[in-house]
């Protein structure tokens, strides 16, 4: 039996718009909100093959507090968007390497060589810092291409229970993301293939195992069969690429 968990928590935020131009539209906004630990990370420890994972049902809330300016524009048949974020997360739950096999320990029990020994954890603070980019060509009535970009940078800041993580990236962040889109309709048929990119990262808290990037293609076919109704099919990954 666990502890009954009840908390109120306030999650305030301001935001501004303001139109420069007919062409050009900018924003800020600032906010504070907060995700409450799920039942998984409270209650269900797991394994996966040598790696053992522990839950922890004193796992406290997290909370950030965020930033962002962004712009908008409209340049004939070119739309452009671009903001720059930065966020500060407090008690963020993280999978923490706590033991490496052989042997046993508490709470998680017996680790065998090679494994390792993980229970969630709440890092002190944690820092998320990037810019996002996003652009569409209108080439014509019938043709669009658009592609995004994402900077990602996730920094752990301080850790009282392993200060050794400072510095460290946040596990299973890639910095890079991009994808690049195409949109083409003839009548009542439409095609956008898409490709995909996501950066390297890291699968652990302690930055040793490097998932390595990888270039999704997927691609998408539709056809209206009336203003209300239509027929699609999507395949993802056509072409079986490796996503450690």
């Amino acid at each position: 039996r666990y502890p009954q968990i009840d908390d109120i928590e306030l999650s305030p935020s301001l935001g501004l718009s303001w139109p420069a131009s007919q062409a050009v539209r900018l924003h800020a906004n600032v906010q504070q909100s907060f995700r409450r630990p799920t039942l998984n990370e409270l209650y269900r420890p797991f394994r996966v093959g040598n790696v053992i994972t522990d839950a922890n049902p004193a796992l406290k809330t997290e909370r950030v507090t965020s930033a962002e300016l962004g712009a908008q524009a409209r340049l004939g048949a070119w739309q452009f968007a671009a903001a720059v974020f930065h966020n500060e997360l407090r008690d963020a739950v993280s999978n923490v390497t706590i033991a490496r096999g052989p042997g046993t320990f508490p709470g998680i029990g017996f680790v065998p060589a090679g494994g390792e020994g993980r229970r969630r954890l709440n890092l002190d603070r944690v820092r998320v810092q990037g810019i996002s980019l996003d652009s569409t060509w209108t080439v014509s009535s019938h043709l669009s291409i658009s592609a995004q970009y994402l900077y990602d940078r996730a920094r752990v800041r301080r850790a009282c229970f392993g200060p050794a993580l400072a510095g460290l990236r946040l596990a299973q962040v890639p910095e890079h993301a991009a994808s690049l889109a195409i949109n083409w309709r003839a009548g009542r048929w439409s095609v956008s293939p898409r490709v995909r990119y996501l950066g390297a990262q890291f699968e652990d808290d302690q930055n040793t195992l490097r998932l390595a990037p990888a270039a999704v293609v997927d691609a998408g076919l539709s056809f209206q069969l009336n203003a209300a109704a239509g027929l699609f099919a999507a395949v993802e990954n056509a072409f079986s690429e490796r996503i450690e």
